[in-house]
């Protein structure tokens, strides 16, 4: 099994793809065909649902990208970990906590995100 720093960068990494057609392979890599997403903001399942969430969340957010902030932790199958969006070189605009849950061959079969702060979002009491 891999890391828990090796998974939520490969996680972040496919959040953080430009180009579509990488962002699809590397998801068909990373997650499982029965991955699942949900934050409260979006859900997403299967690959192609996932990557359709992520493709929207870039188009909303051009420019932007997810950072890893502090070190992910993790037992048996789950990871947990924080992250940040910021524009290059610029303030975060949104960070939040998700939990990974993995399969027996280490690919990502659950995501439960947290928006620990997000501007406009109306469960949002917290600045970023």
């Amino acid at each position: 099994m891999r890391s828990t720093e090796d998974t939520a960068q490969a996680y972040l990494a496919a959040w953080n793809e430009p180009d579509p057609t990488a962002r699809a392979a590397r998801i068909a890599q990373e997650w499982a065909a029965s991955a699942r997403y949900v934050d409260p903001m979006m859900e997403g399942e299967g690959p192609e649902g996932i990557a359709a969430m992520i493709d929207a969340a870039r188009t909303r957010f051009p420019g932007h990208a997810f950072t890893l902030d502090g070190q992910p932790d993790g037992h048996g199958p789950f990871v947990r970990f924080r992250w940040t969006l910021a524009p290059d070189g610029g303030k975060a605009v949104a960070h939040g906590t998700d939990v990974v849950r993995l399969d027996a061959a280490g690919r990502i079969e659950e995501v439960i995100g947290f928006l620990d702060a997000m501007p406009g979002w109306e469960g949002d009491a917290s600045p970023v």
